[in-house]
């Protein structure tokens, strides 16, 4: 073998285990990439968990208080229009307009603590009160109405309330084969039961798109 030979085989062998270490390499920074984004989408969601769960919590508003769309929107951190949506709601409610679908009466020596009473009873998931009362949404208000007519007797109102959103966005991790994405959907709600949506996928070999109607 002459030295030419030699140093091509020198060569080949050098690059053979130059192109196995970037691979390695490669793969241990895709594999890091990966699990920072598992992680930081864990704590991601554990915040957003945390945040909703602290929302749902039955909160005690005055009777003007609940009908403040900047109260109600500052308070259960909800959008312009769907703080205006209630506000209007509760106003209608409390000025007898629309009719509560279960009543229930406790013992209190005054409606504030009437109305503290049952915040924490519904926080409590007190089985005696009527499940429509502790039923998961969005959010729950509790207020005293001091402005009784004929058709709204009652002292204290529990509202219900879970929010129309109409934007939704996702991101998330795809894999097809050895081909690995990263998909982000971007959602537009015109109705409880219509939306329609775009969503396209980052990285890989070639990216992708598709539009859904839901």
């Amino acid at each position: 073998m002459n030295e030419k030979d030699l140093a091509q085989q020198v060569l080949e062998k050098v690059t053979a285990a130059t192109g196995s270490k970037y691979r390695v390499a490669a793969v241990a920074f895709v594999a890091i990439v990966i699990i920072g984004l598992l992680i930081a989408g864990y704590f991601a969601w554990q915040k957003h968990t945390d945040t909703e769960a602290k929302l749902q919590q039955a909160i005690v508003l005055s009777q003007q208080q609940a009908q403040d769309k900047n109260v109600l929107q500052n308070k259960l951190d909800l959008s312009n229009q769907n703080a205006e949506m209630l506000a209007n709601f509760i106003n209608k409610a409390q000025t007898g307009q629309v009719q509560p679908i279960n009543h229930f009466t406790v013992q209190a020596p005054t409606v504030q603590v009437a109305a503290e009473d049952i915040a924490k009873r519904i926080n409590d998931k007190d089985p005696t009160l009527p499940p429509a009362a502790i039923e998961k949404t969005d959010n729950t208000i509790v207020t005293t109405n001091t402005n009784k007519t004929p058709q709204a007797n009652y002292d204290v109102a529990v509202f219900k309330n879970n929010n129309y959103r109409s934007w939704e966005w996702s991101a998330g991790y795809g894999q097809h084969g050895s081909d690995q994405y990263i998909p982000v959907e971007l959602q537009r709600n015109f109705s409880k039961d219509a939306a329609i949506s775009y969503e396209h996928h980052f990285g890989g070999n070639s990216s992708g798109w598709e539009i859904k109607y839901t």
